[in-house]
């Protein structure tokens, strides 16, 4: 399984982990691009305190340009399974592969932390976005009715990372 190469940003924008101050403009940004589907800052601070966790299993950065938060990214662990949570670029800013560098970061934060495979949603209506994670190795694997607010369906997609191990039932079975 080969990963993609991590993408430069252009000139004044940074990539960092975020903080505790940031929720509020996490969540406004948030609300601009996903309107119904957007979380609340309630759910944004559970997945603050979860990643900074003693043992975290939540993996959250930031894009900014000129100190100002145009982009999100979040990634829940548990394993064998990374999901990406959340992945987000102010419209201002899009058409310059920032995208696309947030997701190679959780592409390359899900294999370090040892994920077989990197799952996702997205809107069937969401094309765009389902172009962004089929050029960079996603597959629909499944479809969930109904899932988003106005009965929009979601697409499963799944990015293997490595081969799986043996399955349970086969390691019991060698055992027998």
């Amino acid at each position: 399984m080969s990963l993609p190469n991590p993408l430069p940003l252009p000139d004044g924008y940074t990539q960092r982990a975020w903080t505790a101050d940031d929720l509020d403009a996490v969540t406004a940004l948030d609300a601009l691009i996903f309107g119904p589907d957007a979380w609340s800052r309630e759910l944004f601070a559970a997945e603050y305190d979860a990643s900074v966790a003693p043992h975290p299993h939540s993996f959250y950065q930031v894009l900014t340009y000129e100190n100002e938060i145009v982009g999100f990214a979040g990634l829940l662990y548990g394993p064998p399974f990374a999901d990406i949570t959340t992945l987000g670029v102010h419209p201002d800013h899009t058409g310059k592969k920032l995208g696309a560098a947030m997701l190679i970061w959780l592409i390359h934060t899900a294999y370090q932390l040892g994920a077989e495979d990197l799952l996702l949603e997205v809107r069937t209506d969401n094309t765009r976005a389902q172009r962004l994670y089929a050029d960079n190795g996603f597959s629909h694997i499944h479809t969930r009715p109904r899932y988003y607010p106005g009965g929009i369906d979601a697409w499963i997609m799944r990015k293997r990372l490595r081969d799986p191990g043996p399955s349970t039932a086969a390691v019991l079975s060698s055992k027998e």
